[in-house]
């Protein structure tokens, strides 16, 4: 075989390899730092008080990927200070996984829970699960529960705040509150829609989440 031929050889099977192992696309190139795990019955999801275990992302590949569906996060202004957590991933149904990131930056912190599409090998919503964030005058603090409200056999999400604020009294001294809601999402289709329920408070009472005061 003659030098020609022999580069001409190597030409068209590196043209194959390429072919047959395109390069992953941005979304499944995050969704490789991300864990297995198996969802139970009812997850509790809440900013964990130990250091957390799992790969840290680039905060250029995050961010130039997701940025917008980040962008709600408005105390994360600057991605290139935040870290980023990959913990688990675990499938929801056929067609979709949750991953739960975990981010810092400075003392707030705070995880969402991405839904990408096996299908189309997409992230294509965020809903944060916890949180922990705010100043001196106030903090909210957030955690949510995962698991089938409705019996449909879907996962479903209850999401649980706590605002805590000191405001000035009349005699100049600052007076402690609290406030505690809850959300519901249920699963619908291929997302988590915001749904209203008559009495928020029973949420609350049953699905609690640690307080920090």
């Amino acid at each position: 075989m003659s030098y020609r031929s022999f580069s001409a050889t190597l030409f068209v099977l590196g043209l194959f390899a390429a072919c047959t192992h395109p390069t992953p696309s941005p979304d499944a190139a995050i969704l490789s730092y991300f864990q297995t795990a198996t969802l139970s019955d009812t997850t509790h999801l809440e900013l964990p008080d130990e250091a957390i275990s799992g790969d840290t992302i680039p905060t250029s590949l995050f961010f130039r990927t997701l940025g917008p569906l980040m962008q709600p996060v408005d105390y994360i202004v600057d991605s290139t200070s935040s870290t980023v957590v990959a913990l688990q991933r675990f499938s929801l149904n056929e067609r979709y996984e949750g991953c739960l990131v975990h981010l810092t930056q400075n003392w707030f912190k705070h995880q969402s829970l991405l839904l990408f599409d096996k299908q189309t090998q997409r992230f294509t919503e965020r809903f944060t699960v916890g949180e922990w964030y705010g100043g001196e005058g106030g903090q909210v603090l957030i955690g949510s529960w995962l698991f089938d409200y409705n019996g449909d056999g879907n996962k479903d999400l209850v999401r649980r705040s706590i605002e805590h604020s000191m405001t000035p009294t009349p005699e100049g001294e600052a007076e402690e509150k609290f406030f505690e809601s809850a959300e519901l999402l249920l699963w619908n289709k291929n997302s988590w829609v915001k749904t209203t329920v008559k009495d928020s408070s029973t949420l609350v009472k049953n699905y609690p989440i640690h307080s920090v005061w």
